[in-house]
């Protein structure tokens, strides 16, 4: 059951494919009937993805789109954990993917936290920047997966939780006019929440309570859940006067609304990366950092270093019951650097935890 979660993971992070992929591996041990039908959902993805790929379809389509074929993979995925839970299926390890987040970025967790505690308003707004290396995105998640508390269910797999934190990614076409660059964020956002944008037109004159109010992926949240936004900007897109003003628009105009009072807590995540050795974007980010009224700046991105390695491995014992054990993964898999770029730490822990997961089996 532990194993379809994580594929159901997996979809909340727009990664279907992935998860299609782990649902088959399951399927063809567990459930030998329904390898046809994924099988021809991971067709559907393959494809729409390869067309994205080409150029033939806008970023809005292939959300909407990639939304539709979620909607069929869910319903296998329920299928599968009813045959589950009549004991046609075997439990599988309960050590998540998502455990690979949780190594270093504790300042970055606390000062999150902090300002998470303090904060009244109903929308809190996050910023989130550093290199292009340091895994933006795995700083998100892990917050998510946090405040759903799944980071403590290695100590008690069983433990029920009934919040959700529903996360939403998004990107969306760069412009050199602002007012189209707000249009495009909005067609991204409207698509990501399952609203196709020219349905709802004029975008312009929505608000964020308008959008949430239609959305079909939240109506079933309640007031003690929550709603994750990541909005990514690459150094690609950035603009050092377009992108701030943006940002300022998002901020004090389309999410300045009155909520219902049941509305799900809803935390906004900024994310800008830049090249490590590009100063000149370093330098621009900060200085419009200076001006930002309501957003929380977290401490910028940096490298990892080995003792935080060792840490992790020491939280997750079950990994290797040993101290020697435990070195000698930190040696073998990391070598003798100091440091490390984040997406290569985050890598290597979910190898770690798969052939963990893989000796259970």
């Amino acid at each position: 059951m532990q194993a379809l979660q994580e594929i159901g993971r997996l979809l909340v992070e727009s990664k279907p494919d992935q998860a299609l992929e782990k649902l088959r591996v399951w399927a063809r041990i567990h459930l030998p009937e329904k390898v046809v039908d994924i099988d021809l959902q991971l067709s559907r993805v393959n494809m729409t993805i390869q067309t994205f790929t080409k150029g033939l379809m806008t970023m809005p389509d292939y959300q909407t789109n990639i939304l539709q074929i979620n909607s069929g993979i869910l319903l296998l995925l329920e299928e599968c954990k009813k045959a589950s839970r009549q004991g046609n299926a075997s439990s599988l390890p309960t050590l998540h993917e998502y455990h690979a987040y949780t190594c270093d970025r504790v300042e970055h967790s606390d000062t999150f936290r902090n300002a998470f505690d303090q904060a009244k308003e109903c929308i809190q707004f996050f910023f989130i920047y550093g290199g292009d290396m340091q895994s933006h995105e795995g700083l998100f998640r892990r917050i998510a997966y946090d405040l759903e508390g799944r980071l403590l269910d290695y100590l008690n797999p069983g433990l029920e939780r009934k919040t959700k934190a529903l996360q939403l990614e998004m990107t969306f076409e760069f412009s050199r006019q602002l007012p189209h660059y707000k249009q495009n964020i909005l067609r991204s956002f409207f698509s990501m929440l399952g609203l196709p944008p020219n349905e709802h037109e004029a975008l312009l004159e929505r608000k964020l309570e308008y959008a949430l109010e239609h959305s079909p992926r939240t109506q079933a949240l309640r007031q003690s859940d929550y709603i994750c936004i990541y909005l990514h900007i690459s150094q690609y897109d950035w603009d050092p006067q377009i992108t701030p003003e943006a940002a300022r628009w998002f901020v004090n105009d389309f999410c300045n609304c009155i909520l219902p009072v049941q509305s799900p807590r809803i935390l906004v995540f900024f994310a800008i990366e830049y090249d490590e050795e590009d100063e000149n974007i370093r330098t621009e980010i900060k200085e419009a950092l200076k001006t930002s009224e309501k957003l929380q700046v977290l401490p910028e991105l940096g490298m990892v270093e080995k003792r935080d390695l060792g840490q992790w491995l020491e939280k997750y014992k079950q990994l290797s019951p040993n101290s020697r054990a435990r070195k000698e993964i930190l040696k073998t898999v990391f070598g003798s650097e100091s440091e490390f770029y984040m997406e290569d730490v985050e890598l290597e822990l979910k190898k770690i935890i798969d052939n963990y997961n893989n000796q259970q089996i």
